[in-house]
């Protein structure tokens, strides 16, 4: 299953991360809280729905915010490692994490009120509670590269912001974009770094689970990327 994006609010300010396309119902929840939507952020080129950014964007007038490696002619912003944007006393940097796609983002989050550290991430396809994404989708010809960027974007960026960080991944347990994907929406680094059994690996152990993981490509896979 696919979480319906993930929505935070602060200060009468709202982020939506990943919108699917029958998207008034955030609109509402923004109405009914009588907040803004500031921000729409798109963790990756998604292969499994098509996303509601644009249509969001039309009803609300927010900004796209995504990978600056997405081919895409839409979007305010295209986002390198540590861009950041501030809602209320929060900031949000972006985390650059190739592996699943190439233009895969992960976003951390910030209280500035605080010691400065993180308290948050949002991972999409990167890496989810009990497993980690798929690295197969780009192309069978560059599968083996994509996991070997998938445990760096994991063992350098994702795992060092620290394991009282809260996570909050793309899917639940249902997707084909993982195979072992917990039913829990919500983690900590530190608990998925001591639990995951693909974040015990070494690198090279790592690339071969990945290339040991062959999955189901459903046909509609392509025309969603399309």
């Amino acid at each position: 299953m696919r979480t319906p994006a993930t929505i935070f609010q602060i200060n009468g300010e709202v982020v939506i991360i990943d919108p699917r396309r029958d998207c008034e119902i955030y609109v509402k929840l923004a109405k009914d809280d009588c907040s803004e939507i500031r921000y729409i952020f798109e963790t990756h080129r998604n292969e499994d729905y098509v996303i509601g950014s644009m249509e969001l964007q039309d009803k609300t007038g927010a900004e796209i915010c995504h990978s600056k490696e997405a081919p895409f002619t839409y979007g305010e912003y295209n986002l390198s490692d540590e861009d950041s944007f501030k809602i209320g006393r929060l900031k949000i940097e972006s985390i650059y994490t190739p592996g699943h796609t190439i233009d895969s983002m992960c976003f951390s989050v910030y209280d500035t009120w605080s010691n400065g550290e993180p308290i948050l991430v949002f991972t999409g396809d990167t890496l989810f509670i009990g497993d980690v994404g798929r690295t197969d989708l780009p192309g069978l010809d560059i599968w083996e590269g994509m996991s070997e960027m998938l445990y760096d974007s994991l063992h350098e960026k994702v795992l060092t912001l620290g394991d009282g960080v809260l996570l909050y991944p793309s899917h639940t347990a249902g997707s084909i974009c993982g195979s072992l994907i917990s039913d829990r929406e919500m983690s900590t680094i530190g608990y998925e770094a001591k639990t995951s059994p693909q974040l015990k690996l070494d690198r090279e152990e790592f690339v071969k689970d990945r290339l040991d993981n062959k999955m189901l490509r459903p046909p509609c896979f392509r025309r969603m990327e399309d």
